[in-house]
């Protein structure tokens, strides 16, 4: 990559790691806030389209040119504050910067001098009807407001894609965490098949959204991460979907605890497939040390126990070394290799089986900050609550805050994209 595009100045690299490409991936631009969201346009002018909710290698060009698919999430959305109801309780709340925002895949090109996003894919229902990020009627995620705190209708058609994988025919699966489902689109987009709980994903996912992360491809299977491990504190279940028998797999993945902030989770940000029964996945969170953490995995679970059909108590008794569980072993931290961003959301594996490639973050270049006069380190946005006459309140008493959306710093709107390699094979 040229110097212009570098992302980071180059740190020595760590054991393992033989070379490390840095660069800052080129996005289209959005008007922001549109639609219901606002009738102005935001002061602080464009924002970047936030494209590294996933990440698949799809092939080079003969200059060597490397090809890429990328995903957005549901779109700009911002944490609210929470919303009086009607009973007097509360509901968490979330802004939605473009209401009718569709979400899509975007293809990617990175070459020796340039990396950059070109025409995107927006996703359709199968009649090709447009699909919006907005949450769906009934919906226990959250309540959608527009900046200026009105409430959005929910979405006809919502998806909340976090994952992403070839179908091996041209077309994608989308890991729609507001299902939860697993669905498959055409190469232009347009939606071929739904995978369900019950149909193609475990039963116990019925009734639970937004517990999924992360989706790759692998031998015609599809894997992909719950983050609620059956309630077993200290794991996450991989799940294996086969999408030809509607049957499933899930194995168990041991969290090392100890590397966490004490009572928070990592998340997992994606998966890219390896080899058989071998994947490698991003890990990140809030480290025990302080700061974040984000880490590149290695697992295997070639020889890990399916417990689909294991009573949720006895899981709750297994111990992490126990032998069936999935192997686990951290190959990098990320941040040893000059990484600043927040998030590491896509990863994907090149065909030499020694090249990475992780993609950020960029949350579309948009944050919520809140101007408090009775604070000079004011709190978060969700600590507030809506009242019904349009003013907030703290902790049970009328606030005079202000809840103000606006652009990232520089530094933390753009895109960054590492290509890492290994000093040996990750399938060896």
């Amino acid at each position: 990559m040229s110097e212009s595009s570098s992302a980071a100045a180059n740190p020595p690299l760590p054991a393992g790691i033989e070379k490390v490409e840095r660069c800052i991936l080129e996005a289209q631009q959005l008007t922001l806030p549109s639609g219901a969201a606002g009738a102005h346009v935001h002061p602080d002018g464009l924002f970047p389209m936030g494209l590294g909710s996933a990440l698949v290698y799809s092939g080079a060009r003969k200059d060597g040119t490397l090809l890429f698919f990328g995903l957005t999430d549901r779109g700009p959305s911002l944490p609210a504050p929470r919303v009086r109801l009607e009973d007097g309780g509360v509901a968490s709340a979330r802004y939605f910067l473009s209401p009718f925002f569709q979400p899509r895949i975007v293809r990617i090109e990175v070459s020796a001098d340039r990396a950059r996003a070109l025409g995107p894919i927006a996703l359709t229902n199968d009649e090709g009807k447009p699909y919006t990020g907005l949450p769906p009627k009934d919906s226990a995620d959250c309540v959608a407001l527009s900046l200026v705190n009105d409430r959005l209708t929910p979405g006809a058609r919502s998806i909340d894609p976090e994952g992403l994988a070839a179908d091996g025919a041209g077309g994608f699966w989308v890991m729609d965490e507001y299902g939860p489902a697993l669905r498959q689109f055409s190469g232009q987009g347009v939606e071929k098949r739904v995978l369900l709980p019950g149909a193609g994903l475990p039963h116990y996912l019925a009734g639970r959204p937004r517990t999924l992360r992360g989706l790759t491809a692998a031998d015609g299977r599809l894997l992909t991460f719950d983050r609620s491990a059956f309630g077993v504190q200290r794991c996450f279940t991989l799940i294996e979907s086969d999408p030809a028998s509607l049957s499933t797999r899930c194995f168990l993945w041991p969290i090392e605890r100890e590397l966490w902030k004490r009572t928070s989770r990592p998340t997992i940000g994606d998966l890219a497939h390896i080899a058989p029964g071998r994947f490698i996945a991003i890990e990140q969170g809030d480290a025990k040390g302080g700061g974040r953490l984000l880490q590149l995995v290695l697992g295997d679970f070639s020889g890990a126990e399916d417990v689909c059909g294991r009573d949720p108590a006895s899981l709750g008794r297994l111990r992490r070394g126990r032998p069936g569980m999935v192997r686990r072993r951290t190959l990098v931290n990320l941040a040893d290799l000059g990484w600043s961003a927040d998030k590491a959301k896509g990863v994907a594996v090149l065909p030499d089986m020694q090249t990475v490639a992780v993609v950020s973050d960029n949350n579309f270049g948009a944050e919520v900050r809140v101007d408090d006069p009775a604070f000079a380190d004011a709190p978060s946005a969700v600590d507030y609550v809506l009242e019904p006459d349009g003013g907030y309140s703290f902790a049970g008493k009328p606030s005079a805050a202000r809840i103000i959306v606006g652009r990232r710093p520089p530094a933390q709107s753009r895109t960054d994209l590492f290509l890492i390699r290994f000093s040996e094979r990750l399938d060896a």
